[in-house]
């Protein structure tokens, strides 16, 4: 399963290191393909402060959180994304929010799941008919569902 990483995640899993959505996104249990725009580094840069100050994290161990979720994130780069595609991105986002229209458009591009936190942009895309979109909860289900199958083609 292709899952495209949004930045209210990826800000989730560095605030708390040891929570749900690092363990997701580290943990080799959760076998699933995980992606993200460049824009999501630009996203944790523009909230570097809020992040130090909420994960009381020092700013050496935030680079290295942050290199550490990244080695489990491949990053697209946007200009591979074909014109239509940020086309359609867009049309969906422009009235919810445009600064997600990266990762509505590589969710498209890869013909994955967005992974999200914000309610905004869900509720909004959901609203427009939009259902390439998984909860936490779902992902740890199938993650967990996928990982039983393993165990019983093993046997």
């Amino acid at each position: 399963m292709k899952i495209i990483v949004d930045t209210s995640v990826f800000i989730s899993a560095l605030i708390s290191p040891k929570g749900i959505f690092a363990e997701l996104l580290m943990n080799p249990i959760f076998q699933f393909e995980k992606y993200s725009s460049y824009y999501l580094v630009i996203e944790v840069f523009k909230h570097k402060e809020k992040i130090l100050k909420y994960s009381k994290l020092s700013e050496s161990e935030l680079i290295e959180q942050v290199y550490n979720l990244l080695k489990n994130v491949k990053l697209i780069n946007e200009s591979q994304i074909p014109k239509e595609i940020w086309e359609k991105a867009f049309e969906l986002t422009k009235d919810v929010d445009e600064n997600d229209t990266a990762f509505i458009a590589l969710t498209e591009f890869t013909d994955g799941k967005l992974w999200t936190l914000d309610k905004k942009l869900s509720n909004g895309l959901k609203n427009k008919g939009y259902t390439k979109i998984i909860g936490t909860r779902e992902l740890k289900e199938k993650s967990l569902e996928n990982k039983q199958d393993d165990k019983m083609i093993e046997k």
